[in-house]
């Protein structure tokens, strides 16, 4: 019975997990390690990368070196390899796309609604205070008595 050996470090990275694309996200689901959303435009590049590099014959290192090149991901809650990361305002993109493809986001790892609503309209955000104005924890504030 032969040996199913990766190829790629994609294919290595990958084991027998998948990636299901959506209109402007894909679902990588890692096998056994959990699942994480990654916009198009960094899955792309990075999962090309992959494709062309032989494995090191370590799935964790070739993991690891595959989701390196991702900076913008939202991981499904009880994945331990990765923690989501990426600008407040690409994850408010994300999370909006993955709605209207009607993935559940209460199962996702998003910062809280009101970082994400800030990003998408920085208008109703609360503007920080000028510097020297009272409570606005600049150096030149007199002491409070």
């Amino acid at each position: 019975m032969p040996l199913n050996v990766p190829k790629t470090v994609l294919e290595a990275a990958l084991g027998n997990g998948s990636v299901r694309k959506f209109r402007d996200f894909a679902l990588v689901v890692l096998d056994g390690e959990g699942a994480l959303c990654v916009p198009h435009d960094v899955w792309l590049p990075a999962a090309s990368w992959a494709h062309g590099r032989a494995p090191s014959g370590n799935r964790l290192r070739d993991r690891m070196l595959l989701l390196q090149r991702l900076d913008v991901l939202v991981t499904r809650r009880g994945t331990a390899i990765v923690s989501t990361c990426g600008a407040p305002l690409r994850l408010a993109r994300l999370r909006e796309q993955m709605k209207r493809d009607g993935l559940d986001i209460g199962e996702w790892s998003f910062p809280s609604a009101a970082v994400l609503e800030a990003a998408l309209d920085p208008a109703s955000a609360p503007a920080p205070k000028p510097k020297g104005a009272p409570g606005s924890g600049a150096p030149d504030d007199p002491p409070v008595a």
